[in-house]
């Protein structure tokens, strides 16, 4: 008899959330005038250590990039009853494949974020799965 288990490799616990994000890829290597633009996804779970992102590839040759941590995300996320944005430097754990729509989901690890907006996560995902 074989026992299956799922290995969960996350640190933090993750909450579904769908929200809108802007974000913007960020790298010194890359010259290509796309970089340069902030974009819109959509967050599709946020934790304290990082956020699932549904975002648009403009260069597939930057897939490479992100992987090797040669190029990183920064994203400001609005949480529901939050008046600030959560503002935050990301590095790319991992990624889907591209869609024909150029989208792709990015599992996204906080690189660095202020005190004051990783408490401000942590907050919302604890009143988050509270009873009501």
């Amino acid at each position: 008899m074989t026992a299956s288990f799922e290995y969960e490799r996350r640190e933090y616990v993750r909450l579904p959330l769908t929200v809108p994000v802007n974000y913007k890829y960020l790298s010194h290597a890359v010259t290509d005038p796309a970089i340069d633009e902030v974009r819109s996804g959509t967050c599709r779970n946020i934790g304290t250590g990082g956020l699932l992102l549904k975002a648009v590839l403009p260069n597939p040759d930057w897939l490479a990039m992100l992987l090797t941590r040669a190029m990183h995300l920064g994203v400001n996320i609005r949480l529901p009853g939050q008046a600030k944005p959560v503002k935050a430097l990301c590095r790319v754990a991992w990624t889907s494949a591209i869609e024909t729509d150029g989208t792709l989901m990015i599992g996204l690890s906080f690189q660095e974020i202020a005190q004051e907006d990783r408490d401000a996560v942590t907050r919302y995902i604890i009143k988050a799965q509270m009873p009501s």
